[in-house]
Formats: C-alpha cells, structure tokens, sequence
C-alpha cells in the first residue's frame, strides 16, 4: 500500500498518533518531495485545530509543526504547488506556523499565482484570500463549470485538496446565490 492510500485509511478512522508517526518516515524517506511536507503539515494543522487530541501531546505536536513548516518553505519557496498549498492552511492559526499575521500566506499565494499566471486555481484562492474581491466568485464558478481538470486534480491531492475543494465550493455556491438575486 503506498503511503497516501496508508494515510488515508488512518485519518478515517482518527489513528492519529499512527498518521503522525508514518508522516515521520514519510518525511525521512522524501525529504525533498514537496508534497510530502504538504501532506504533513496539513494533517499537524487539522488535528491541532479540528481534531479531538490530547492535550499533552498538542505541544509535541506544534513543535512538530512548525519544525516542517521551516523546513519546508526553505527548501520548496519556489514551488508553485508548494505555496498554493501551504498559502490556504497558513491562513488559519498562524501562530502554530511561529508567524504574527496572515501576510506570508498572502506571499506564497501571490507567488504561486505570478509562477503560474494561467492556473485559474491559484488566481482564485489568491483572490479568495482577499476579502471583497470582485473576481473571486466569477473565477469559482468557471472552474467548477469549465475546468474539469482542475476539480479532477484537488480530488486527487487527498485531504489538503478536499479542504481547498470545499472552500471553492462554497465561493461558486455564493457568486451564485449573489448573481441570481
């Protein structure tokens, strides 16, 4: 079984401690594969934020965080990929990440989006990040109605795609409803 499909079935059944631990040799066994610490920091986020964890272990596992955040962002600052990925989950909780504000989030989506200035996906979550953006709502709905590949291809990026899957969503769901009243 490869290690996403592993991944996978230990999120669903919240073996938590067992995720952490191949997410650990993952990262020992990749440690220049980008999506690897993508994988990793997203599951250290989601049960810090979203998940019931023990108490004791959440240091640990902030310490373990914010370890391959910097890490990470040294080795992959020009990976468009990367700072799309890593833009959307720095957003919440940015202090877990050892930042004081949302404005390096802002940076590696920008950047993500100048790397790759036709990827709608990356214009959009920059532009879903600022609020009362008069494009972010158009940029949805075309990617959900016309960029099949692209919907095709967060499905595929396992729980970090589903999350930026989820909040395009609900942005298509709004320019909708703002459109028809």
């Amino acid at each position: 079984m490869n290690w996403e499909k592993k991944l996978k079935e230990l999120v669903k059944y919240k073996k938590w401690d067992s995720a952490v631990e191949l997410m650990e040799k993952i990262i020992g066994r990749y440690p220049d594969d980008s999506w690897v610490y993508v994988q990793a920091i997203y599951l250290l986020h989601n049960i810090l934020l979203e998940e019931d964890y023990p108490e004791e272990k959440q240091d640990d596992l902030a310490l373990l965080l914010k370890e391959y955040f910097n890490l990470s962002k040294c080795k992959f600052s020009n990976d468009p990929e990367y700072l799309f990925f890593i833009g959307k989950i720095l957003h919440i909780a940015e202090w877990y990440f050892g930042l004081k504000d949302n404005k390096l989030a802002f940076e590696y989506q920008k950047k993500a989006m100048e790397k790759e200035p036709d990827n709608l996906l990356y214009e959009w979550a920059y532009r879903f990040s600022c609020s009362g953006d008069a494009v972010e709502g158009y940029l949805a709905h075309q990617l959900i109605e016309n960029n099949d590949e692209k919907i095709q291809w967060l499905k595929s990026k396992g729980f970090p795609g589903e999350y930026i899957l989820g909040h395009l969503n609900k942005s298509n769901e709004r320019y909708i409803k703002d459109t028809i009243v």
